[in-house]
């Protein structure tokens, strides 16, 4: 009996841990991100592309690791399997206390992102400082992070609904059933154009933050042995120059 329950424990082992991506010790990286962040990740024919998809890509290749992606999805979904070990890597993400609890973050980040606030076309909204977002209604997408201090800020001043997608949150603007939307200013602009809302909404001049993103590790994943190389290769690519011309590459690609 005591053999059986030792066997069925293993099995039950075995199965669980098929389940969760390998890791690097099988010379492969499994990869997630945003699937709707151009020119940082999208997603495209069931895989993600984009600049950061292309940096991370590079930097395994110099350790002999290949790279799969898969296609993304829902950010709140995405982030999850990062928590539960099902990919090794997310890239595009947002630093906060939550969840630098599961997630290694590799600093430097990889680029600043200004986090714009949009409006109608013909909307006289006047913004200084987060305080004029009292009193109105806004709206982002599902599990988007803002850092920790805005996000605790709005959970207690403000009135911010979530949706799962950034078209969503056009259209309800545009009914009036939103005062504003909070994203980051280049891929909400790219998908407002891509849309045909690009002349129907404007954003506010001045950011209601800059906000880093970072290339992280899942702490359930043996890849994190490579760290220290990804801190100094993203250190280094930041620097020269080179994770720009990624970004515009995949900006003119998108």
């Amino acid at each position: 009996m005591f053999r059986i329950l030792i066997t069925a424990t293993l099995l039950s082992l075995i199965v669980s841990m098929n389940a969760y991506a390998l890791g690097c010790q099988d010379g492969t990286a499994y990869i997630s991100g945003g699937s709707t962040y151009p020119p940082l990740s999208w997603e495209h024919n069931g895989e993600l592309r984009g600049a950061s998809i292309d940096l991370v890509t590079q930097i395994f290749s110099e350790l002999d690791i290949k790279v799969v992606t898969d296609g993304g999805g829902p950010w709140k979904r995405v982030v999850q399997r990062a928590k539960h070990g099902k990919v090794d890597m997310l890239v595009g993400v947002r630093r906060n206390s939550e969840r630098e609890q599961f997630l290694e973050f590799i600093d430097p980040p990889i680029t600043p992102a200004a986090q714009a606030i949009f409006i109608l076309k013909e909307s006289r909204f006047k913004y200084h400082d987060w305080s004029d977002l009292k009193g109105k209604v806004g709206a982002t997408t599902l599990g988007v992070s803002f850092g920790s201090e805005f996000d605790e800020f709005a959970k207690t001043h403000l009135h911010i609904e979530r949706v799962k997608t950034i078209n969503q949150n056009f259209r309800k603007l545009l009914r009036k059933r939103i005062d504003y939307i909070l994203g980051p200013l280049l891929p909400t602009l790219l998908y407002a154009e891509k849309s045909g809302y690009r002349y129907k909404i404007k954003f506010v001049r001045q950011p209601f933050m800059i906000i880093d993103e970072y290339v992280t590790f899942s702490k359930l994943s043996d890849c994190r042995q490579h760290s220290d190389y990804f801190k100094e290769r993203i250190a280094e690519m930041t620097a020269d120059g080179s994770m720009d011309e990624l970004l515009e590459k995949q900006y003119l690609s998108w």
